[in-house]
């Protein structure tokens, strides 16, 4: 409110001039006209103030500057709807939000969203294209199709886990692909595209080696003291027969 001064007036009424009398007529008038913009300013301030989210402000109200967060206590923003900005953590080290949704848009695609299930990614006609959260014990990455499933990675106690719903290429582009460690193809129902002529004669060489084993390591023998023959047998055939003349050792 404006100050407004007071004339000095001798208090006995007999004493007041003419002149006296304009200056408090001229002083009320003031007094009226500063009211009526202190309460114009004030009805202003009170209707274009939001105070649903704000339960306590200490200190003064800034009109022509902001409200900081030393000096407000507000339990939800959401009657906020304005640009934010930057946000930085200032001279704090980190800011901290827990239980919290954060999308990179409301209603609009794509989009990226995170919520305590995790994170999930959507193309462009709204259909979910990735997610990755908590699956029992482990972690999940899944990949999907406009919402369908197709592939996924998951690792947990029992190790790291790659599926796919169609094929799955694993391709360097500028190097080699490395498996380091034991592979294992023991439930492999089928094994295509080896054009290695070296693998193809190792099984070659391989299988005339366990025929030779089968029809020519000897396994077992016997002898009959009558025709003095011994026998040789292999796995699958007689592979020797020896005689052996009397007086010799057998």
């Amino acid at each position: 409110m404006a100050n407004v001064e007071l004339p000095s007036v001798n208090p006995s009424l007999g004493d007041i001039s003419q002149s006296g009398v304009d200056q408090l007529r001229s002083l009320v008038k003031q007094l009226h006209n500063a009211s009526v913009m202190q309460t114009e300013e004030l009805l202003y301030i009170l209707n274009n103030l939001d105070t649903r989210n704000v339960n306590e402000i200490d200190g003064d109200i800034l009109v022509t500057g902001t409200i900081t967060a030393a000096k407000m206590n507000v339990q939800k923003l959401s009657a906020i709807a304005a640009d934010l900005g930057t946000i930085t953590a200032g001279v704090i080290d980190s800011v901290e939000i827990y239980g919290s949704y954060i999308a990179t848009s409301r209603d609009q695609f794509p989009k990226v969203e995170m919520s305590p299930a995790g994170f999930k990614a959507y193309g462009p006609s709204g259909g979910e294209s990735m997610s990755l959260g908590q699956a029992d014990d482990g972690g999940a990455l899944l990949f999907m199709d406009n919402g369908s499933p197709r592939g996924s990675i998951f690792g947990d106690a029992n190790g790291l886990q790659v599926g796919n719903m169609a094929s799955v290429h694993i391709k360097s582009t500028d190097d080699k692909t490395y498996l380091d460690g034991a592979v294992s193809f023991e439930n492999a129902t089928e094994v295509s595209g080896l054009k290695m002529e070296y693998i193809e004669l190792l099984e070659n060489t391989l299988g005339e080696i366990r025929g030779n084993i089968k029809n020519d390591m000897i396994i077992n023998a016997t002898f009959d003291p009558d025709t003095r023959n011994l026998k040789l047998f292999s796995e699958t055939r007689t592979v020797a027969t020896v005689f052996i003349p009397s007086g010799s050792s057998s």
